[in-house]
């Protein structure tokens, strides 16, 4: 393998900042308990650029530990968002939907070819708008990742990623 293709891990216990963001995320933008959702202790893994937050993570014997526990999140452009699975957790116990827009299909494959969100893609959007949103697939309620409004130009959202996106990333 060249150095050019070489893959570099980088782990350790996510730092302050990043922990300080998601749980004002979510417990002022989807108004829940951080704590209940993302624990006490979130932790990193990046590979090369692409970073994974979880609520473990360690090393077992001489093997490094890649993921370990609750998929909280990823780090992308120096910004902390959401995993689909923790909007989905958080959406099922308050029963409604926040930070959200639900999308028609083409909308929904679109995104999971990493494009962005249309205003004709969309069937419905759930207050507040102004922080990264979940993207809801309108035929079975699931998240399918996460965008945020482009300013200044309508109802457009930028995917910021998608399910899709680990399949591009490393397929």
């Amino acid at each position: 393998m060249s150095n050019k293709h070489k893959l570099r891990i980088s782990l350790g216990k996510l730092s302050k900042k990043y922990k300080d963001s998601l749980f004002s995320y979510v417990k002022n933008v989807l108004e829940a308990d951080p704590v209940k959702y993302l624990g006490h202790d979130l932790y990193y893994v990046c590979l090369n650029t692409n970073c994974f937050i979880s609520n473990g993570a360690g090393k077992y014997h001489k093997l490094t530990m890649l993921y370990k526990g609750v998929w909280i999140g990823v780090i992308i452009n120096n910004k902390p968002y959401l995993s689909p699975e923790i909007y989905e957790e958080i959406y099922r116990d308050i029963r409604t939907y926040r930070a959200a827009i639900i999308v028609g299909e083409k909308g929904v494959k679109n995104f999971l070819y990493g494009n962005d969100i249309l205003e004709q893609s969309i069937i419905a959007e759930y207050q507040p708008l102004d922080q990264p949103v979940a993207v809801i697939d309108h035929l079975d309620g699931k998240v399918i990742g996460v965008a945020e409004r482009v300013v200044g130009r309508g109802k457009i959202y930028q995917n910021i990623y998608d399910l899709g996106f680990f399949l591009r990333l490393w397929g």
